[in-house]
């Protein structure tokens, strides 16, 4: 017979004391402040389910970040150099003083003392259901092949500013030395309960006289 069967009171080690159980880990979608940064290619999303798409060897691609810039063949490009979609496909400004509108239009010209001329017009799409997104490289998205697709919007911009994190490095930094703490108290929990089973075990083991 076992020992739970000889003693009712006796209970294995993970009822006793709860170990470690692992949690799914999801993204955090939440909209970050927005700042202001002067650059005219700099553009963030005001809708937390909005992305701009990318073009990559991979497939489409989506993205929040909106640090963009030209290309040396005048295309709007990522800060890794892949395409940014336009409504038409890829948005190409062969022409100086470019700058993306609230409307999500670029424009080229602005600012050089010409009538800026829309060269383009950002892709938005928006996902209801962003739990089918999951991270590929460079700060982008794909989508799981049984998740819903996206329906493309009209673009709801701020030019000139960047979505910063969602996350507090401070707020993070605590969380992580808790962590750590709960860690290193549930080790030596688990140390003593494996020298009381050990002592256990001698003391059982031991003829008696």
């Amino acid at each position: 017979s076992t020992i739970d069967e000889r003693d009712p009171y006796a209970k294995p080690d993970q009822e006793r004391f709860k170990n470690v159980i692992a949690k799914a880990t999801q993204i955090d979608f939440s909209q970050g402040p927005i700042q202001y940064t002067g650059n005219p290619l700099d553009v963030a999303l005001r809708s937390p389910n909005d992305f701009f798409v990318v073009n990559t060897p991979q497939g489409e691609r989506y993205t929040r970040a909106g640090n963009f810039t030209l290309s040396a063949t005048g295309e709007l490009v990522t800060a890794d150099g892949y395409p940014v979609m336009g409504e038409g496909g890829v948005i190409s400004a062969q022409a100086p003083g470019v700058s993306i509108f609230p409307d999500g239009s670029v424009r080229a010209g602005v600012n050089v003392g010409v009538q800026p001329n829309i060269v383009g017009r950002l892709r938005v799409a928006r996902f209801d259901d962003t739990s089918g997104l999951e991270t590929t490289e460079g700060a982008r998205f794909k989508l799981r092949q049984e998740a819903k697709r996206s329906v493309q919007v009209e673009p709801f911009l701020e030019p000139q500013s960047l979505e910063m994190s969602n996350v507090s490095a401070i707020t993070g930094m605590v969380d992580l030395i808790t962590t750590n703490r709960a860690f290193e108290a549930y080790t030596k929990a688990v140390q003593t309960l494996d020298s009381m089973n050990q002592s256990a075990v001698t003391q059982l083991g031991r003829r008696q006289q």
